[in-house]
């Protein structure tokens, strides 16, 4: 009886493991459902964490935005044309990186 409750327990954090990365693995699923080119792209950089698919965004602006938010960097918002796309990239990854910054101060 001790073996199978014993078992159970460990079958059960196995069972969360797999059910999470069905999640993630939906989340990409849903992503190639979108039939707009450069949405699509955008969602599969976000949930893949991966900036590469922000390089098949045709809207430049738009391809910035995508890896400034992906890298997590500043750089590429400057490129970005429109002003106030580009003051809101610069203010979103300001805050961002200083969030950060401070969580690494706060380590050491």
């Amino acid at each position: 009886m001790n073996s199978i409750a014993r078992n159970i327990l460990l079958a059960l954090p196995c069972a969360a493991a797999l059910l999470a990365m069905g999640e993630v693995m939906a989340a990409s699923s849903d992503c190639y459902a979108i039939k707009d080119g450069d949405k699509r792209a955008h969602c599969l950089a976000v949930v893949k964490r991966d900036y590469g698919y922000c390089h098949r965004i045709k809207d430049g602006d738009k391809r910035n935005q995508c890896m400034a938010e992906i890298k997590g960097t500043r750089s590429s918002c400057y490129a970005i044309k429109e002003q106030d796309a580009r003051k809101e990239c610069l203010a979103k990854n300001f805050m961002s990186k200083s969030a950060t910054e401070g969580t690494i101060a706060a380590e050491n």
